[in-house]
């Protein structure tokens, strides 16, 4: 699955998924719902997002709790950041960006740093049972990311910024 369709999906469907068991007080007082239910809630009947969701689904129960799904897709956004650092590690190592391209990079870097130890907080507090600051994380990831393509607007041209244009596209409700 490409990064940028990744970064997307994980944009579109965790936040209203984290609304489904945010107001949880337990994991057993957590929605269940059949994968494509799921799938059809958070994706706003988007073929595209849909698609995306039952992929990275598929190794789901048919029916779970809401918070598998969820982790199951924070976990799945966590490893594609850890390939983006890794590119974004490669371009600053070669050398041979100009100063500008370098600084935006560099940026990015540092945004997705965020993301991941955000996702990676998600994660833990989900595995725990905790949905006091999934939402609001969810959020900060989004932001971030968002940080990173503001950064790369004058160098639309790079790789890098086609893997952040498709989320940017993502407006939180």
């Amino acid at each position: 699955m490409k990064a940028a369709s990744m970064l997307t999906f994980i944009l579109a469907i965790l936040v209203p998924l984290a609304t489904l068991f945010i107001t949880g007080a337990a994991c057993n007082n957590v929605a269940t719902m059949k994968r494509d239910d799921a799938c059809h809630k958070s994706c706003d009947m988007k073929p595209e997002w849909y698609k995306l969701c039952q992929d990275t689904l598929r190794p789901a129960p048919d029916t779970a709790e809401v918070t598998l799904y969820a982790l199951m897709a924070t976990r799945q956004a966590n490893l594609k950041y850890g390939d983006t650092v890794n590119t974004i590690n490669q371009m600053l190592g070669a050398g041979n960006l100009p100063s500008k391209e370098r600084e935006a990079v560099s940026h990015c870097k540092g945004k997705y740093g965020e993301a991941a130890a955000l996702m990676a907080s998600i994660a833990k507090q989900l595995d725990g049972c905790d949905f006091t600051r999934g939402r609001q994380e969810y959020i900060d990831v989004q932001v971030a990311i968002g940080s990173c393509q503001d950064g790369l607007w004058s160098f639309q041209y790079m790789p890098l910024a086609l893997v952040n244009a498709a989320a940017s596209l993502y407006v939180l409700p």
